[in-house]
């Protein structure tokens, strides 16, 4: 069975992105999602703006917001589940910090934004269960951003020990492909995982104007899931110099 799966930063409301505003991009957005039609769409950078607009424009999609702040709400993450074809069996969510089920709460050394995980556990109807964890780390802090992404692994170690299942890690990673952040993904011995976007180039465009383009998105499947047929590329529509969003949404496609 074939999951089409996307990593979506769509970029906050800013009245400064002038053509491309969220207001000019949104019509972009939903046209994309249409002829793409997606299974799941894992967004960053969604608001409480944004996530209305998407449940009221996607009625075939099942729609999971999750706020980063201690009030549960503000930016954060938005899983998007196509209802005709996936099922939802699982979804929890957690901070990146020494306190994970503290809302709002961050490492020491991180900027003031905290930051969060959607652990789905999903399956393509008539299919077999599959994990996805979906994150954005942090822009400021490398020591944040690796500290997050170790806890990331380990919480989807104990679940694979507990059930091994196919599992996606993936999201606006805010790390280049020599940092330490990515090292520590591709040699992290107890649970071994594999870039499927290694090839994909530069994600961060800044609306067209980053020279060069920076690599910072990124899906990762486990070893054996990351052996099956599956193809990659990058959403680079634009018209009339509006963008999707100022990063390249990355679309995978699996045979699972």
């Amino acid at each position: 069975m074939n999951l089409k799966l996307v990593s979506f930063n769509i970029r906050c409301v800013w009245k400064e992105d002038g053509i491309n505003s969220f207001v000019h991009r949104a019509g972009l957005i939903l046209d994309k999602l249409d002829r793409e039609k997606p299974d799941v769409v894992c967004f960053q950078e969604t608001t409480e703006q944004i996530a209305p607009f998407l449940k009221r424009h996607l009625p075939e999609y099942e729609l999971h917001f999750q706020g980063r702040n201690p009030d549960l709400g503000g930016e954060g993450l938005c899983a998007a589940l196509k209802k005709e074809t996936v099922e939802m069996l699982e979804l929890s969510r957690f901070w990146l910090s020494p306190t994970p089920y503290e809302p709002g709460s961050r490492f020491e050394k991180q900027s003031l934004c905290p930051r969060i995980c959607q652990a789905l556990t999903l399956r393509l109807k008539g299919g077999e269960p599959f994990r996805i964890y979906h994150s954005h780390l942090d822009h400021e802090s490398d020591e944040a951003r690796i500290l997050g992404i170790r806890q990331l692994l380990a919480y989807a170690k104990e679940k694979q020990e507990q059930r091994p299942l196919p599992l996606f890690l993936l999201g606006d990673f805010n790390a280049y492909p020599e940092s330490e952040t990515i090292r520590f993904c591709d040699s992290f011995d107890s649970l071994l995982i594999r870039d499927l976007t290694r090839e994909t180039g530069g994600t961060f465009h800044d609306f067209g104007r980053a020279q060069p383009l920076e690599k910072i998105d990124y899906i990762y499947a486990d070893k054996d899931t990351a052996k099956l047929p599956h193809s990659v590329s990058l959403w680079k529509d634009t018209e009339n110099g509006i963008y999707l969003s100022d990063h390249y949404p990355i679309c995978l496609s699996i045979e699972l």
